[in-house]
């Protein structure tokens, strides 16, 4: 049996009045009243002998026998030395703070549940709060001795105004009582304490604390031994995560798992009852993270909302298996859409939400996303599925004329998604599969809790890859999935297998690229086959501080074996090798300015140069190959096609300059200006569809300019355009103006143009320009109160694309946005631009409850993809 032996040292100071601490350590042993009687009947009656000094003064101390009883005698103290008390029964205790400081470290009064302000908040204690809050919880220092021990481990503490000592081992204190043992303390204004039942009982104004929380109530019961606590009219404070709440029995059996009674459960500010979880049994177990509540119900500003009989949620960034908030919405095509995701945390590295859904005008349906995360990879898979669609209830959809159906009406509808990334080390893998059962499934029905974007190609591709001696070897396959009515199906690539290699011997860089491709096509038109891609290199990279010279010698070689000919050619295994020759040199021409103080201009001219053999290659096929955008940077590439099905027969002179201004003190960039062209020594005879136009005659390619300015830390105005000697007009333009602040405070302003070919319909043509203005701001009025809109506008065709507004409120417990929107649907039987298309209005709201869940996920990607720089808030 472990024996516990208490110490009980009493030490009497009188300084106009007198002062008692009584310590006891955690021994246990049978302590004898009737010695405790005698010893201070020997103090009070017979007196105490005091030598006086100036320098010390004796004092009593009592400890334990080794038979348990009282060992006292007198010691000499530094110090000097007051009147003996006069008192025999209840010993007042001055408040002298310097010794009571020293001996039993005070209960820090929590004001206001420890919230400070955020004027008040440390710079560190800034970057540490939640957005949108307005200050934080912050737990008082602790810096008294044994401060880091558990309370098992201390010894108990205690002070008091006065201190009665009753018979059988129980103390009674009263006025501002204090107790500390270890890293817990506790204040009140009475407590007994039990030495023989190791309790404590403390009434009136208490206040607990341990590191991380504050509980406070009336009355409550303390075993120093097991940690039990119980306290009446109790609140409660978790500073990590900031949840608070109420409960009129609180109760914590040892350990860490709190039982409230009649409780209720928040992550607001003081003060601040935006929402409360009210509860009849709530256990918090903050070692877990995870709360389990009863007979629930949610109350917004006191309103009751929703009533639960059984929740779980967390109460911390943990993850827990239990019901996410509910996702509503309503709309003429479906009527009430209704879902309720059900979280299941099935173990550390993996998870799964499964969502019932009912969508009024269509039917019951169900989304599932799970997840597994390891150390070697991350893959997510997403399905969805609606069995028999009810053809919604869209007035303007067309009824086919023989079923008597609306499209897609008595269809099953789906949606598969697979996205993984490996890393193995030397070997990478990465899978992204995405499939609908049908084109209008993303228009339709969208998804409410599947990370899956609605794209125009829904991409099937899967990639292995593995590096060994500079080699990077690689296999792949994809395809794509139309979503365009009437659009043309993409070429499926199964499979590719690539081996490139990098390496350099003193100042010569070589590149050696090697590829091998199967294509096939679901049109059995169209030209299907394997493609054989080399492209060899080998440059002289010379660098000095005031430029450079890279000559390049490149051999590209390309060879196929067609299941049957091009169209018009007779060749099912042509071939076609291109020998090119570049230079690439440029000069650094740099000086102090002189018109503005601390920045440095640079001036840097820039020649390439292309010699490539014009070989035919009309009975080559199209696989993968497109015309590349023209702008400044294809003044210095060799290839003017994207793709592995041609080589550009370019002989040509680019000349560019680019001026740069960069501040001295930061090395910052400043401002960018970029221009250039390309001079045609001969005409081009390589195209897409063997047919030669008039830009392949042309003496020089257009203009092309780039700029960009930053306009202090938090501006930046950007401008590109192609302007067409020949022609003498603008090809293409665009600028923008964007400001980047703090707080997701943005604004941005820009205009872009195309110069597009006219329609030529029935004999008449159309405009077919693209001119857009697009003001984009997402402002915050105040920390709690954001504003975000768009006006996205059609100059060509005088209409309006997208327009929206919406407010956004966030406290520390809520964040809650309204946005009213208007915009143009897509319609891919449309074949001019300047047709009317049916315009969509909606309003959409989004609520999120800090702490347990929220609704309208939706809006935010509306905001991401249409306010440039805009970040979705992460807590």
């Amino acid at each position: 049996m472990t024996i516990f032996i208490y110490r009980l040292r009493v030490i009497m100071i009188l300084k106009s009045a007198s002062y008692i601490c009584v310590k006891i350590n955690r021994t246990l042993c049978s302590l004898y009243s009737q010695t405790m009687l005698v010893f201070f009947s020997m103090i009070l009656v017979c007196g105490l002998s005091l030598a006086e000094t100036s320098n010390t003064y004796l004092q009593w101390e009592c400890d334990t026998g080794k038979n348990g009883g009282w060992v006292c005698g007198q010691q000499s103290i530094a110090g000097k030395s007051y009147p003996r008390p006069i008192k025999d029964e209840v010993l007042d205790v001055p408040q002298d703070e310097e010794n009571q400081t020293e001996l039993v470290p005070k209960v820090k009064l929590a004001k206001n549940l420890d919230w400070i302000d955020e004027e008040d908040l440390s710079i560190d204690q800034l970057t540490k709060r939640s957005s949108g809050c307005c200050g934080a919880y912050i737990e008082p220092e602790r810096s008294y001795p044994d401060s880091e021990l558990n309370p098992e481990d201390a010894s108990l503490r205690v002070a008091s105004s006065s201190t009665e000592l009753i018979q059988d081992n129980v103390a009674y204190l009263k006025g501002d009582v204090h107790l500390t043992q270890g890293y817990r303390q506790a204040r009140s204004d009475a407590a007994t304490l039990n030495q023989d039942d190791r309790t404590v009982d403390m009434d009136g104004h208490i206040e607990l604390r341990e590191p991380g929380l504050l509980l406070r109530g009336d009355a409550a019961h303390v075993n120093m031994n097991s940690l039990d606590v119980e306290i009446n009219n109790a609140s409660y404070l978790l500073h990590e995560s900031g949840a608070r709440g109420s409960a009129s029995m609180l109760r914590r059996p040892g350990g860490d798992i709190f039982y409230i009674d009649n409780g209720t459960y928040t992550t607001c500010e003081p003060g601040n009852n935006a929402w409360r979880l009210v509860s009849s049994k709530l256990r918090i177990n903050p070692g877990t993270g995870i709360a389990t509540a009863k007979h629930v119900r949610l109350e917004i500003k006191d309103l009751p909302v929703i009533y639960l009989p059984w929740v779980r949620f967390s109460i911390d960034e943990r993850r827990t298996s239990g019901l996410l908030f509910p996702s509503w919405e309503s709309s003429e095509e479906n009527g009430l859409d209704f879902s309720q995701p059900i979280y299941l945390n099935l173990a550390p590295n993996y998870d799964a939400t499964f969502t019932p859904r009912y969508v009024q005008e269509r039917g019951a349906m169900a989304e599932l996303e799970m997840r597994h995360l390891s150390e070697l990879s991350e893959t997510i898979f997403s399905g969805a599925f609606l069995a028999s669609d009810d053809g919604g209830d869209d007035d303007d959809e067309t009824i086919n004329a023989v079923t008597g159906k609306r499209e897609n009406e008595g269809e099953d509808r789906w949606l598969a998604d697979i996205q993984h990334r490996g890393d193995f080390g030397h070997l990478r893998s990465t899978l992204n599969y995405t499939r609908a059962s049908d084109e209008d499934y993303f228009q339709n029905l969208d998804t409410t809790t599947l990370q899956v974007n609605s794209q125009s190609y829904l991409r099937q591709h899967g990639h292995l890859g593995f590096s060994i001696k500079n080699w990077g070897v690689s296999i792949e396959g994809s395809g794509y999935q139309t979503l365009i009515k009437d659009g043309a199906d993409q070429y499926k690539l199964l499979p590719r297998v690539q081996a490139n290699k990098s390496f350099s011997v003193g100042d010569f860089d070589f590149d050696l690229e090697n590829q091998y491709s199967d294509y096939d096509h679901n049109d059995s038109t169209k030209t299907t086959g394997r493609r054989l891609n080399l492209a060899y290199a080998a440059s002289w990279n010379k660098w000095w501080d005031w430029g450079y010279f890279r000559p390049t010698v490149k051999v590209k070689h390309m060879a196929y074996d067609l299941d049957s000919p091009v169209s018009g050619q007779n060749d099912d295994s042509p071939s076609v090798t291109v020998p090119i020759g570049i230079i690439d040199t440029g000069i650094y021409l740099e000086r102090k300015t002189t018109w503005l103080n601390g920045y440095t201009h640079t001036f840097e001219p820039r020649l390439y140069i292309v010699y490539a053999k014009k070989e035919n290659q009309d009975d080559l096929p199209l696989f993968d190959t497109a015309l590349s955008t023209f702008g400044y940077s294809s003044l210095f590439r060799d290839e003017h096609f994207s793709g592995g099905d041609r080589v550009t027969d370019s002989k040509q002179v680019s000349v560019g300059f680019t001026t740069r201004l960069i501040d001295d003190s930061s090395g910052i960039e400043k401002m960018r200006a970029s221009a250039g062209q390309i001079f045609y020594l001969d005409d081009r005879t390589v195209s897409l569809d063997s047919s030669i136009n008039k830009e392949m005659r042309r003496d020089e390619s257009p203009y092309a300019a780039e700029f960009e300015m930053r306009l202090g830390d938090n501006w930046q105005a950007l401008a590109s355009a192609q302007y067409d000697s020949d022609d003498n007009e603008l090809d293409r333009a665009s600028t923008s103006l964007r400001y980047n602040g703090d707080d997701n405070r943005l604004l941005n302003i820009s205009y872009r143009f195309n110069n597009q070919t006219p329609v030529t319909l029935n004999g008449k043509k159309y405009n077919n320009d693209i001119e857009q203005s697009d003001f984009s701001t997402a402002v915050p009025i105040t920390r709690s109160l954001n504003i975000v809109g768009r006006y996205n506008y059609d100059v060509t065709n005088s209409r309006t694309l997208e327009t929206f507004f919406g407010v956004q409120y966030e406290s520390c417990c809520v964040r809650l946005s309204l946005l009213a929107r208007k915009w143009i649907d897509r319609d891919d039987n449309i074949v001019l631009p300047m047709d009317d298309l049916a315009e969509d209005k909606g309003v959409f709201l989004s609520l999120q409850i800090k702490g347990i869940a929220g609704f309208g996920s939706k809006m935010e990607s509306i905001l991401t993809d249409g306010v440039y720089g805009y970040e979705a808030p992460n807590n």
